[in-house]
Order: C-alpha cells, then structure tokens, then sequence
C-alpha cells in the first residue's frame, strides 16, 4: 500500500517541535439536519446545478433514502451511480468519472462509505487530469505522482467540489488522501492530492442508521485505531493528545451505546464527532504505525474488510509494542486512561485487552482464524508489510519483515490449513 503523507499535514520531529497545517480540514461540516435538506442548502452556497451521486449500493437497493434526496435536488441530480466495490478498484473509478464527464458534473455527491469517499476523491482527480485509463490513473500514485501531476503546472489543480454524506465511521471524509486498488497486482495505492479534501461533510445520523451492523462497528473500529495509534505514537504533542483522547472517549461511548440501542440518533451522532476528532489527532502530529501498516495488506489480500484489520491486527501492535520500554508503557496509559473515563475499563488494565473486549462486545472478528488467515500466510504477509511506510512511524522500531510476523504471531488463532494434497 503506497501512501506518503506530504509535509502539511503534521511535520513534527519531536514532541516538542513541529509545524500544523491548519487548514487541512473540509470547509463545512454541517450536523443537526437530515441530509436531502442539509444537500439542498450546501448545493445552492456552492452554486452547483450538475451532481451525480456516488451512492451505496445497500442503501439504494433496500431504502427509499437515495430516492427522497434526489427527488428533493430535483433537476440539480443528473446522474446516480452504485456499485463501488470495496477497497475501490481503478476501473470503477474510471467508470465513475466517465459518467460524470458526460453529465458534465459540476459536483460530486458520495453518500456512503469510506470505498465510495476514496472513489470520489481519485474521481476527481482522474477529472481534472483527464485521466481515461487505469495504467495512467496509477502514474499519479503516491509521491512520484505528485511530481509527475505538478510538473509544468502553476498554482493548484482544479478539481470540482466534493460533498460527503458518510454512512460509516471509515472518517476518510474528513482528510485528503485516497486508497485504489490495483485489483490485478492486489495492492492498494495512495493518492495524495491537498485538492481532493472534500468540501463538506454533511453528519447524518439517522441515515447512518441503515448501515449494516458489522459495517458500522467495524469501521467505528477502525476510527479507535487511529485514536490509539496516535496516542501510543513518540513524535504527539499535547494538542494531538488531547483530541485523540476526547476523540476515543466519544467512540467507546457512543459505540457501546449504538450497540444496547441501535436506534440511539445521540450515540451515532457522537461516533461521527469521535471520528471528526480522530482524523484531526492525525493531522496534528500523531502518526499511524503498524496497526494501519498490516491492515493496508490484510484488507486487499485476504479480502478483509478495512475496518475489521484493526479489530484482527491492533491487540497484537498493542502487545508486542509494549515490550519496548517504559516510554511506551507510558503512552498506552492514555489509552487505558480513556477507556476508563469512557466507562469501558478498570485502572490497571492493558490497553490491548481495552481494546480486545471492545472488539469482542461489537460481536466483530478478535482472531486471524476469525477471517480465514492462515498461520502458513503470514510470512507473505510480513513481507508486504514491511513495504508500508507506515511501518516506519511504529514507536518499536521494526528493522525487517521478522518483526512484522511477531507481530502477526500475537493476532491468533489462525485457520487451520488445508489437508495435505488439496487446496
């Protein structure tokens, strides 16, 4: 998974120096309205008259809720379009901004999850680049794309407007990079355009309310994940800290509490601000490590879905970071800390086992054996690992793919193999 994280968003080479980019954040975050009329007023300040509409394939097939909002755009709606597979493959992107180009779209609608969020951004790029075939899509792939997009071009890249109505909690709403999927080589790709931030996010939570369970909580999952990483990292500051741990505190609460209810509008409403506040703890010097690194691999090679590689992958960074020191002993005591403020553990616990229960109480997968890893996988597993950069930002240093698979080792049980002699 090719991702590089420009400096902007957080350069920080301590946790007593650095430099935050404030502006890395959409325009407008809008809540409190339902989301066909929140649209309506946010089309109308942008002054667009041509959308399509990203929608997920769930929610239109099996809700009228994709129907009331383009009957309330009215002629504004020009196209609709579901079907965007998971971890965003280039050929639905490129399929997608075919549709566009010949609505001549002047804004982009994705209403759904974090597949169709990605999709939007490269979308658009792909729009402003003129981008028609998947080879050339990927040339503007991670840093060397940046150069090769910029080169003989002054000021920033024109791209249309993108307007975000998240179903779930994957929180790619709310920064600039995007993953595609390269579905031949089963590696995802990182596009990193400050151009492709959406311009607003519209926190609906009674739409979210038609997400799939599993989705749902899984991808809440993956937004404690960020909050955990950030928190556990050695470069964080008192700012990042603070937003992380608010951010953790929402999620545990208004995720435990979505689960005894799953008609509770507040708890929903608290994930989406928990993940709001966990994507800012990112951009403002906390950093990802190897929870993220692994999951980058997990998800498109054994078809795991992104949310639930953290559920799978986190207790086992957890652990083995750990036996690094006191320094990071100290670190994980912040997690533990929200936890217990969240009312979801006792002082003295592990931050691993904080995070295991939760897994567990969301009724998600706690094991490799849970999606299906075999023991005798991991070792390509670790290998493809340690091409992610994000292994680098770990807070144990991992010095070659032997690390990774210790790590791997701590997230069993795994599947059993297949008997001698067949498949």
């Amino acid at each position: 998974y090719i991702v590089v994280y420009p400096p902007g968003i957080a350069m920080a080479t301590s946790a007593t120096s650095g430099i935050l980019d404030t502006r890395l954040v959409p325009e407008q975050v809008v809540w409190g309205k339902q989301a066909e009329d929140a649209l309506v007023e946010v089309l109308a300040r942008l002054k667009c008259e041509r959308a399509v509409l990203l929608v997920s394939t769930t929610l239109r097939r099996e809700s009228n809720e994709i129907d009331r909002i383009a009957n309330k755009l009215g002629h504004k709606c020009k196209a609709i379009w579901d079907g965007m597979p998971p971890h965003t493959p280039r050929e639905s992107v490129l399929e997608c901004a075919d549709l566009a180009r010949k609505v001549d779209a002047d804004v982009l609608v994705t209403i759904g999850g974090g597949s169709l969020t990605d999709g939007g951004k490269v979308i658009r790029a792909a729009l402003a680049l003129d981008v028609k075939d998947k080879d050339e899509l990927s040339r503007y792939a991670g840093k060397e794309g940046q150069a090769y997009a910029r080169k003989g071009r002054v000021g920033p890249i024109q791209m249309i407007p993108q307007v975000v109505v998240p179903t779930t909690l994957s929180a790619g709403e709310f920064n600039m990079a995007a993953g595609c999927t390269n579905v031949q080589t089963k590696t995802k790709q990182g596009f990193i355009f400050p151009e492709a931030l959406p311009n607003v996010v519209i926190l609906d939570p009674f739409l979210v309310m038609r997400t799939p369970d599993r989705t749902f909580f899984g991808t809440g999952l993956r937004a404690v994940d960020h909050c955990v990483e950030a928190l556990c990292c050695h470069s964080s500051n008192p700012y990042a800290d603070g937003i992380a741990k608010a951010g953790l505190v929402c999620l545990i609460k208004g995720l435990r509490a979505s689960k005894l209810n799953g008609k509770d509008a507040k708890a929903r409403l608290l994930c989406q601000f928990g993940i709001f506040q966990a994507m800012q703890a990112m951009q403002s010097g906390g950093q990802l490590g190897a929870s993220h690194a692994i999951g980058h691999i997990l998800g498109p090679l054994f078809n795991v879905a992104h949310g639930e590689t953290t559920c799978v992958a986190l207790p086992g960074v957890l652990l083995w970071n750990s036996d690094e020191g006191p320094g990071q002993k100290k670190r994980q005591q912040l997690v533990v800390d929200a936890f217990v403020e969240a009312g979801a553990a006792r002082p003295g616990e592990a931050a691993a086992s904080c995070v295991k229960r939760l897994v567990q109480e969301m009724e998600l997968p706690d094991s490799m054996a849970a999606v299906d890893v075999k023991r005798s996988a991991l070792e390509e597993c670790a290998k493809r690992t340690m091409r992610d950069p994000l292994v680098h930002t770990n807070p144990r240093k991992i010095n070659d793919w032997r690390d990774i698979l210790s790590i791997l080792e701590k997230c069993g049980p795994f599947a059993p193999e297949a008997p001698q002699g067949k498949l």
